[in-house]
């Protein structure tokens, strides 16, 4: 495995001037990125801070939510390390993407792991990796598929669940269809010498019945569970009971977190900055299941909330009654949710992606009206995986990652100009003009030997013409077949290294990479530094 650093420039303003023009930005975030001695000031904080939750509760729920398949002596282990009084973690999260969804999933829990090892020796104090499972998310056809490249084209592979918009957490893919599914997805992955073990890995974790969330928390307990990674899924009832206070406290403050969010969006446009976040004056960035349906709420009178349709009405009472009756009915949204991270966890840092880094910017207000601060804000690292067969053809025409990300198309150009310069007219053109010029005299003289001897020249002339043409034809196919298979491999390239011209960790799944490679690259992934706030890296397999 070789590592090398790229540079990328970001097209969202926002994160490219958080990456590096970070004094234009501290009305909207606490630390700058890249700056180690923020870690000492958080830590010094959270020293103060008075936590509304015991670190033995937290554990205990988390303990209660790896019960079963998910267990580890580095779990465990951590678990324990959890619970001491100076403990502190560093959290992310992701929606529950079918096995494990796209790579940068992977990429976050990776940075979880190392930031926390990272921190720990520093701080000398316990830092522990938490990865939070979006599980309270309810949009199936983001976490429903996975990508693949058949044939060197990529493919949507979609397994077939209901859309019932519940929460993912709550959604339980038939059995049966799973277990084809996976079968299928085998049929469509090339023969190596792991595809087997990866298959009956897959195959062993779909065996018992479980919620697409838990059947995420599976497979990254199998990928990261030896690193001592915890993982906690949002809408786990029991970490639902501990996020009782906070909610009631969201919901009785509900008109005033609005208010700050709408001007600090306002803010934000005033800046040149766009907003990605809808912060409609009325929404109040909660959910509720309602008749099964997982549905946004809104405050429709003073005290009032309802749901969209205008169906169903709460005041504010009835919801806090509801809440302290289930309160496994609740769940947040993007922007309510760092708040009850906060609440829940003693969070050194958060690690984000750009999109997610984007919205947080509506964030520090809100965090000021909870009396909480906004953690450390780590950008997850960014990478891009060059398989053998890729690197080969790179070199073959001289293509960098840079190239493939940037220039393809004009390096492709240039590429087919220098290998492709006969002029096929011309050169053939210039072999009938010669012929002509051989036969015409030719003729003349034979024709004086014998009669008939003119009539079998102008027939072997034409015969040799008709060669020349088969010739010429069989050329211009030689180059277009020769063509094609450059064209081809130029597809093939910007298919796996920037899929529908986007980076591939938004495209891509690790099942093809672990088909390809085995586990082994992944294990030395985790164990190469990476950390960084700044660059992408190619990671040469």
């Amino acid at each position: 495995m070789r590592v090398e650093d790229i540079f990328l420039e970001w097209n969202h303003p926002l994160y490219r001037d958080y990456l590096h023009f970070f004094d234009r930005l501290q009305p909207y975030y606490t630390y700058p990125p890249g700056d180690d001695s923020s870690f000492h000031l958080r830590e010094r904080i959270l020293k103060k801070r008075e936590s509304p939750l015991s670190r033995e509760e937290l554990a205990r729920v988390i303990s209660q939510y790896h019960a079963g398949e998910l267990e580890h002596p580095a779990v465990r282990s951590n678990l324990d390390r959890l619970t001491h009084s100076d403990s502190l973690v560093v959290v992310g999260g992701q929606q529950a993407g079918i096995l494990t969804g796209p790579l940068y999933t992977i990429y976050k829990a990776i940075t979880l792991i190392q930031l926390a090892e990272r921190e720990e020796r520093r701080l000398n104090r316990p830092v522990i990796p938490i990865f939070w499972i979006a599980g309270e998310d309810h949009d199936l056809e983001e976490v429903n598929h996975l990508h693949l490249i058949t044939q060197g084209k990529l493919e949507k592979w979609t397994l077939p669940v209901p859309d019932e918009h519940r929460p993912i957490s709550s959604t339980v893919p038939d059995l049966d269809s799973l277990l084809r599914w996976i079968e299928e997805l085998g049929w469509h992955l090339p023969d190596t010498p792991y595809k087997q073990e990866l298959l009956a890995t897959l195959m062993e974790l779909s065996q018992e019945p479980a919620s697409l969330s838990r059947h995420f928390a599976r497979l990254m307990h199998r990928l990261f569970g030896r690193y001592g990674l915890l993982l906690i899924d949002s809408a786990f009832p029991p970490l639902r009971q501990l996020e009782i206070p906070f909610f009631t406290w969201l919901i009785e403050h509900n008109e005033a977190l609005g208010e700050e969010w709408v001007k600090q969006s306002h803010r934000l446009e005033q800046d040149g900055y766009p907003v990605t976040v809808d912060v409609h004056p009325d929404k109040a960035h909660l959910f509720l299941i309602v008749d099964g349906k997982r549905e946004p709420l809104y405050r429709v009178g003073k005290g009032l909330f309802g749901t969209k349709d205008g169906q169903q009405t709460f005041t504010r009472g009835k919801l806090l009654e509801h809440l302290h009756q289930h309160p496994e009915d609740f769940s947040n949204n993007v922007l309510t949710r760092p708040l009850m991270q906060e609440y829940l966890f003693p969070t050194l840092a958060t690690v984000l992606g750009p999109g997610e880094l984007a919205y947080w910017a509506l964030l520090k207000p809100a965090f000021s009206l909870a009396g909480m601060e906004m953690p450390i804000l780590y950008p997850r690292i960014g990478l891009t995986l060059v398989g053998r067969k890729s690197e080969k053809e790179m070199n073959r025409y001289r293509l960098t990652v840079d190239d493939v990300f940037h220039r393809l198309e004009e390096k492709k150009r240039l590429w087919l100009k220098e290998q492709y310069q006969l002029d096929v007219d011309a050169v053939f053109r210039d072999v009938r003009t010669r012929l002509e010029e051989i036969y015409r005299p030719l003729i003349g003289q034979i024709s004086g030997v014998r009669p008939d001897l003119q009539q079998m020249g102008e027939t072997n002339r034409k015969l040799v013409l008709q060669q020349i043409e088969y010739l010429e034809r069989e050329t211009w196919k030689a180059l277009a077949k020769r063509e094609e298979t450059d064209l081809s491999r130029f597809a093939q390239l910007e298919t796996e290294l920037y899929p529908k011209g986007q980076l591939q960790e938004r495209v891509h799944n690790v099942i093809p990479w672990l088909n390809r490679y085995g586990e082994k690259w992944l294990e030395e992934l985790v164990q190469t530094p990476l950390l960084s706030t700044r660059a992408h890296r190619v990671v040469f397999l």
